[in-house]
């Protein structure tokens, strides 16, 4: 069992943040003792891992607790699902596209203060 500082640490993430997911309600699953303190088990990090994860591909908490919602339904949610991670995967897909954009020209930026600086014997 871990709690919000084991699992911050372990995560390697602030305890604040995990405190605030947890406030917001994406830990459904995590049991508390008798003094009311979270515990989480190793299946609740997977879990916190995968929040992390979808909160880094720019979902929304919005999103997230709807995903929640969905699974803590059952299988007839099982569509639903699907069609968030599609779309999630799109976004970062263009994220993606747009990274790789930027770096293109940072690359050539980069090239042409090399060349410059060859060119001026510096």
């Amino acid at each position: 069992m871990y709690t919000i500082h084991n699992v911050a640490k372990k995560m390697n993430m602030n305890p604040h943040t995990v405190r605030y997911y947890a406030k917001e309600g994406l830990f459904p699953f995590v049991q508390r003792n008798s003094n009311g303190i979270r515990q989480f088990q190793e299946s609740d990090l997977e879990w916190l891992s995968l929040i992390h994860c979808l909160k880094n591909s720019g979902m929304t908490l919005k999103e997230i607790k709807q995903f929640i919602q969905w699974i803590n339904e059952g299988d007839s949610t099982v569509e639903q699902r699907l069609n968030l991670f599609k779309k999630q995967q799109q976004k970062v897909e263009h994220q993606l596209q747009e990274l790789q954009k930027t770096l293109e020209t940072i690359k050539y930026k980069r090239k042409f203060y090399e060349d410059m600086k060859k060119s001026l014997d510096l």
